[in-house]
């Protein structure tokens, strides 16, 4: 008598037992995927929100001073103040740890800030310039040139800015920031931004630039 064709209960368990790891071990690949996908895609999130930053603050660094058409010795002012503080366009505040807690500069409108001027300059670019408190017109063959304080300041893990009477939060998860200034080249400026993940999914990053003021008057 010939046996019964087909595949026995034991076979049948060896064989579903087979797929499920089969399936089990593609899972766990295609879940590792994702998960390299995902730090990949974090990466280069943070790549960019440091490259947006350190050019902005770059830019803003080189501004800083940068007032009028005149020299800084022609200009005069509403009050001592006022003066004083255009004297030292750049301030830099920093934490015990020497990180950057703010950096304020003080210049012309670079044309993407809203909101009000602290001060505007009003010039001829010929032999006079006076700088007002607020917002102020400009007469005939006078130029007005809106001027703000800007301030960069560390909160937590997020990097705000303070211009105009606002205040955003630029990037977050900002672990580290440093200014340094080299005694080589003393009109340099080193900035030093460290980003990571909360959640530890990709190693903290470093990414530095170095932007150097063009107005050489503080």
């Amino acid at each position: 008598m010939k046996g019964q064709a087909g595949f026995s209960l034991l076979e049948s368990l060896v064989a579903l037992s087979i797929g499920v790891l089969l399936m089990l071990a593609s899972s766990r690949v295609f879940m590792g995927a994702i998960q390299v996908w995902q730090a990949q895609a974090l990466a280069a999130h943070l790549q960019e929100d440091a490259r947006f930053l350190l050019l902005r603050m770059a830019r803003d660094i080189r501004m800083a001073g940068m007032a009028g058409c005149l020299r800084h010795e022609a200009i005069t002012f509403a009050d001592a103040s006022t003066a004083e503080r255009f004297r030292q366009p750049l301030r830099v505040d920093r934490a015990p740890d020497g990180s950057l807690r703010a950096l304020s500069l003080i210049a012309g409108e670079s044309g993407e800030t809203g909101g009000p001027p602290d001060w505007t300059l009003v010039t001829d670019c010929l032999t006079t310039a006076h700088v007002y408190p607020g917002v102020r017109s400009a007469g005939a063959g006078q130029t007005a040139m809106p001027i703000r304080r800007q301030t960069y300041r560390l909160e937590g893990r997020q990097l705000l800015l303070s211009s105009g009477g606002s205040r955003s939060v630029l990037i977050d998860n900002v672990s580290a920031l440093r200014l340094m200034f080299d005694p080589a080249a003393p009109h340099e400026l080193h900035l030093s931004l460290t980003l990571s993940d909360p959640h530890g999914r990709v190693a903290a990053q470093t990414y530095e630039l170095t932007a150097a003021p063009r107005n050489r008057w503080f």
